[in-house]
């Protein structure tokens, strides 16, 4: 047995509240739902993005204007004081690692396997 949602009410106070506004707001909803409940509900959902766009807007000027556009004479020293490429070295500088380590290979005890396949 589940309990209903409706609220009792003797006549007069059922005829005070039909007569009040949201006793009124209640009879036109059930009537014409999306009239009274959805187009509101949307309409604000619409009108909240209008509005926060303008907060938007800045969070992405402020992004904007830390991205410039280069002038040749930047592009031109960024291309001059560019330093040579090479792979070792940068495995070795992302590893943390000095330039004079070189992989040695673990001495095996007598016997044991090289683990060759």
């Amino acid at each position: 047995m589940s309990f209903s949602g409706k609220k009792f009410r003797s006549r007069r106070e059922q005829l005070a509240y039909e007569a009040s506004l949201a006793g009124r707001y209640q009879k036109r909803l059930n009537k014409n739902p999306f009239l009274y409940f959805g187009l509101p509900f949307c309409s604000m959902i619409i009108l909240g993005s209008y509005w926060l766009s303008g907060f938007t807007a800045v969070r992405y000027q402020q992004k904007d204007r830390k991205i410039q556009e280069l002038s040749e004479e930047d592009l031109i020293k960024m291309k001059t004081n560019k330093r040579d490429f090479d792979i070792k070295e940068e495995y070795y500088r992302l590893q943390g690692l000095g330039e004079d380590w070189e992989p040695k290979r673990v001495p095996r005890f007598e016997g044991e396997s090289e683990n060759v396949w």
